[in-house]
């Protein structure tokens, strides 16, 4: 073999290496540093957005919206804008400490701290899932690589306020959530929840739809209208008396 085409095979092998993703792995990362990348993807250090549900139960379907707005993982506000009846309705987060207001109540009243991993509508998602929460500091974590993707085994961490026994989570190369799978205590599905219609936004792939399915076969589809990350949030939305204003 001649010196140039040596050096032709070795110029064409490096381009392909330059332009193959780098796994994790190759990366040198840690488990935890893939889940904040992750999290970094779906999250960021401020998410605000209108969401759109589709909540199918027993056949029957019934439609939500609702706006969001996370601080990291330690503050959130969801409040009701449809429909009318829920309207002006919500939750806050701070921490552990949840709170519920209902116009019809009047004053925010007190929830446990495992309320986050309930679902609001009896199936689908929970307020920590439209939070983008879910992927918390409060699991362990160990991954694999399936091809291209990274499998992400999130285990609760000791005494965390958390109502599931593990999540199974798929991404992409570039660290875009592709599936979550929920299971319980006794390591059976819960739910699963697969994401698609991705968007460019921020630098970020950014999946806007959401498609839920439990495990008795009601189905959730949730999508994201403008979603903001990055964004300067008032730290007033972050307390009782915004959440009971119903603004």
């Amino acid at each position: 073999m001649t010196n140039l085409r040596k050096t032709t095979i070795i110029l064409a092998l490096l381009a392909i290496l330059a332009l193959a993703p780098f796994s994790a792995a190759a990366q040198g990362l840690t488990p935890f540093q893939v889940v904040d990348r992750v999290r970094a993807q779906w999250q960021g250090t401020s998410f605000h957005c209108i969401v759109s549900l589709d909540v199918t139960q027993a056949g029957e379907t019934r439609s939500y919206k609702v706006e969001v707005w996370s601080q990291g993982d330690e503050y959130g506000l969801l409040r009701f804008l449809a429909p009318e009846a829920d309207a002006g309705s919500g939750y806050l987060t701070i921490g552990d400490d949840v709170w519920y207001y209902a116009p019809a109540a009047g004053k925010a009243i007190s929830l446990p701290g495992f309320a986050m991993g309930d679902s609001l509508f009896g199936s689908g998602p929970a307020l920590e899932d439209l939070l983008h929460g879910t992927l918390s500091d409060k699991y362990g974590a160990e991954y694999v690589l399936d091809g291209t993707d990274y499998v992400i085994t999130l285990t609760p961490l000791p005494d965390s306020p958390v109502v599931y026994g593990s999540l199974v989570v798929r991404v992409r190369d570039d660290f875009a959530l592709l599936s979550i799978v929920y299971n319980d205590q006794r390591g059976d599905v819960l739910r699963t929840a697969t994401f698609s219609d991705y968007i460019m936004k921020d630098g970020r792939a950014l999946p806007t739809l959401m498609t839920i399915e439990e495990r008795n076969g009601d189905l959730t589809v949730e999508r994201l209208d403008n979603p903001e990350f990055g964004v300067a949030i008032d730290p007033a939305v972050f307390t009782v008396g915004y959440l009971e204003a119903g603004l």
